[in-house]
């Protein structure tokens, strides 16, 4: 049985069609998010980027709906924020109890990730990818646990700039939720892995952490 695979540009216009049956404010919401998110994506994976960032978001309101007693319309766009009110972020470090994903590592070979955490009760988050801006990366490769589900052994040895390495499939994680990484380091020094992907949570937590810039 053959496997049929979307075009970049197709899979944006079927994640644009998804988004479109939304209310209003949360397809500016999540359009908003995805722009703003893909904006420094080198421009020949930016469609797949936002693809997978707008379909990622729209799958994951179910479960922000039910997981933060929120309703859809309550959604707002990041740069409208309003008490009792839910939005969408990036994922940032301070999701993650950091002010950076920048680590130096001191060892090599398999070490835990520097941002394994258990998510806050308060965010549902939406892993697309990884990240590794760094310019002279140290990981070869990540695997482990993201909340419920395993993530194989994952070749990021590639990554440069702002690229992303894509998942097959966004990675859900709701409240309360472990990530539980560990990567290969080949080398000692500076080294930027992170999260590419999206985080719902309420507005006032959202300004708490640091503006959306």
């Amino acid at each position: 049985m053959s496997v049929s695979i979307l075009k970049p540009e197709e899979e944006l216009k079927s994640a644009i069609s998804a988004l479109s049956q939304l209310p209003e404010e949360a397809q500016k919401a999540v359009s908003e998010f995805a722009v703003m998110a893909s904006i420094n994506i080198p421009e020949d994976q930016r469609d797949l980027v936002m693809a997978r960032l707008i379909k990622g978001a729209v799958g994951a309101l179910p479960t922000v709906q039910r997981e933060l007693k929120v309703t859809i319309d309550q959604f707002i766009r990041p740069t409208k924020m309003v008490s009792g009110k839910f939005t969408i972020v990036d994922l940032r470090p301070e999701l993650f109890g950091l002010t950076t994903f920048r680590y130096n590592w001191a060892a090599t070979g398999e070490q835990s990730c520097p941002w394994n955490v258990t998510t806050d009760e308060r965010i549902v988050m939406v892993i697309v990818g990884f990240q590794n801006p760094e310019p002279s990366p140290k990981t070869r490769y990540v695997y482990g646990k993201i909340g419920v589900d395993d993530l194989p052994i994952y070749y990021v040895g590639d990554l440069e700039g702002f690229r992303v390495k894509v998942l097959p499939q966004p990675y859900i994680l709701k409240p309360r939720s472990s990530i539980e990484l560990k990567q290969y380091i080949e080398a000692a020094g500076y080294d930027e892995l992170k999260p590419f992907g999206a985080a719902f949570l309420p507005a006032d937590l959202a300004t708490k952490l640091t503006p959306f810039a």
